[in-house]
C-alpha cells in the first residue's frame, strides 16, 4: 500500500494561525529545537501587536504526514525597501524584523520538527521555497544557536541559492549547582564578598519586599513599573530604553498574560518603604531560566546594587526550583561583558542568509558591499578633516 504523501500548507492568515495553537505547541514541546520563543502564546502574541508594523504577511509552512503535524517553519515575509534595497522582499523568522526601533529579542529561533523528521522536512520546505521564490528576494535568520535547523535549507540547491553565515553575539549561561552555597563558591572572591557586603546593607538599612506576579502582584501594575525602572537605568547610561517603543510594551503585556497561567514567566518587583525600586522580567524555557529585562532606581540601585541583589535572588530560587538547570542571561555583543562575572561561560550565535543566484543578488551584493564600503571611507575622511 502507497502511503500518504505529505502535505505542505503555507499558513498566511491569522485565523489560520490562531487555530493552530495546540497542534503548534504539543509539536514545539516535543521538538529538540522548540523553545519558549517559539512557542504559539509568544510568536502569536508578536504577530497580534507587530502585523501592521512596516509591510508584512505570515508565510508560515507546515508539514503533515497522515494529518499529523511535524515540521513548522515560523516565517513571514517583510517588504521594507527603505531597509533592504534591492532585496526588499525578506523572508525572516515571525518575532523578528521590528522596524519602529524597538527590538524584541526573538531569540534562538528554528525550524520546529518532529525528532527523526528533520532530513524530510527540512527538504520539503526547500523545494516549497524554491517553487515560491516570486514571494521572496532574499531570506534572512537573526541570532540562531550553531548547527541550527533552518542553516540546513537549500543544501541541495547551492547552484541556485547562495548561504552566507555571520557571527552576531554571544548568549551567556551558568551551570546551575547543587546549592546557592555551591554557587557563591564558584564566583571570584571579590565577587562573591560584595554579594555579602550589598545584601547585608540592603537588610540593615532598609525594610524591602518582592513583589512577584505568582503571588498576585498584577500583570499591569508590574510591567508598568518595570518599564518605568528600566527607562531610568537606560537613561543614566544614555541608553535607548525598549520601553520607549508602544508596540514592545504592549508586546509584553499580551506575552506575559498567556505565559503566567503556564508557569513559564516570571517578574519581581523589589520595594523599599513601598516604591518600586528594582525590577527583573525572567521566563522560564524547559530546564533553562531566561533573564529578559531589568531595570533599577538610579541612587538605591547603585548604593545596593540591585540589580545584583535581583539577579543572584533569582539564580537562587532557580538552584531551589527541581526543573531548572541553567541561567541565561541571553544575549551579548561582547563576548567578555560583566556577565561573566557571575561564573558564567558563552556559547556563539550567528546570522545566517540565503539568496538565490540572480541579478538581483548581485546588484544588492555590490550595492551593500563596494560601494558601502566606499562611502564609509569618503565619510572618515570628512570626519577626519
Amino acid at each position: 500500500m502507497q502511503k500518504n504523501m505529505p502535505e505542505i500548507r503555507c499558513i498566511t492568515t491569522i485565523d489560520d494561525f490562531h487555530q493552530l495553537k495546540d497542534q503548534w505547541n504539543a509539536l514545539n514541546d516535543r521538538a529538540e529545537k522548540g523553545t519558549l520563543f517559539s512557542s504559539w502564546e509568544w510568536l502569536f502574541s508578536w504577530w497580534e501587536i507587530y502585523q501592521k508594523d512596516a509591510q508584512r504577511e505570515l508565510y508560515i509552512l507546515s508539514y503533515r504526514e497522515n494529518g499529523i503535524l511535524h515540521g513548522i517553519a515560523p516565517f513571514q515575509i517583510l517588504d521594507y525597501p527603505k531597509k533592504q534595497f534591492p532585496c526588499s522582499k525578506q523572508l525572516i523568522f515571525l518575532g523578528t524584523g521590528e522596524t519602529d526601533g524597538g527590538l524584541v529579542l526573538t531569540e534562538y529561533l528554528d525550524l520546529i520538527v518532529t525528532p527523526g523528521k528533520e532530513t524530510a522536512v527540512i527538504n520539503a520546505f526547500s523545494n516549497t521555497l524554491m517553487m515560491e521564490q516570486k514571494h521572496w528576494q532574499g531570506a534572512h535568520f537573526k541570532q540562531l544557536l550553531p548547527n541550527s535547523l533552518v542553516s540546513h535549507l537549500f543544501e541541495g540547491q547551492r547552484l541556485s541559492i547562495s548561504k552566507k553565515d555571520q557571527a552576531n553575539g554571544f548568549r551567556t549561561l551558568i551551570d546551575l549547582p547543587e546549592t546557592y552555597k555551591d554557587y557563591l563558591m564558584s564566583l571570584r572572591k571579590k565577587k562573591r564578598n560584595n554579594i555579602t557586603r550589598m545584601l547585608t546593607r540592603l537588610e540593615s538599612e532598609q525594610e524591602f519586599t518582592i513583589d512577584t506576579i505568582r503571588d498576585g502582584l498584577d500583570i499591569d501594575v508590574a510591567i508598568t513599573e518595570l518599564a518605568d525602572l528600566n527607562r531610568e537605568r537606560r537613561g543614566q547610561l544614555e541608553q535607548p530604553s525598549a520601553f520607549h517603543q508602544a508596540k514592545f510594551e504592549a508586546f509584553h503585556r499580551l506575552v506575559v498574560k498567556r505565559l503566567q497561567p503556564l508557569d513559564k514567566v516570571e517578574l519581581r518587583i523589589l520595594r523599599i518603604e513601598s516604591k518600586a525600586v528594582a525590577g527583573l522580567y525572567s521566563l522560564i524555557d524547559g530546564d533553562t531560566m531566561h533573564a529578559y529585562q531589568s531595570g533599577f532606581e538610579a541612587e538605591l540601585g547603585h548604593r545596593y546594587a540591585l540589580l545584583t541583589m535581583m539577579i543572584t535572588s533569582e539564580i537562587s530560587n532557580c538552584i531551589d526550583h527541581p526543573q531548572l538547570k541553567r541561567f541565561n542571561f541571553m544575549y551579548s555583543a561582547d563576548e567578555n561583558s560583566y556577565k561573566l562575572r557571575y561564573s558564567a561561560y558563552t556559547e556563539p550565535m550567528l546570522d545566517i542568509s540565503f539568496f538565490p543566484r540572480n541579478m538581483r543578488t548581485k546588484f544588492h551584493n555590490f550595492i551593500h558591499g563596494p560601494v558601502k564600503e566606499q562611502v564609509k571611507a569618503i565619510l572618515r575622511k570628512k570626519t577626519a578633516a
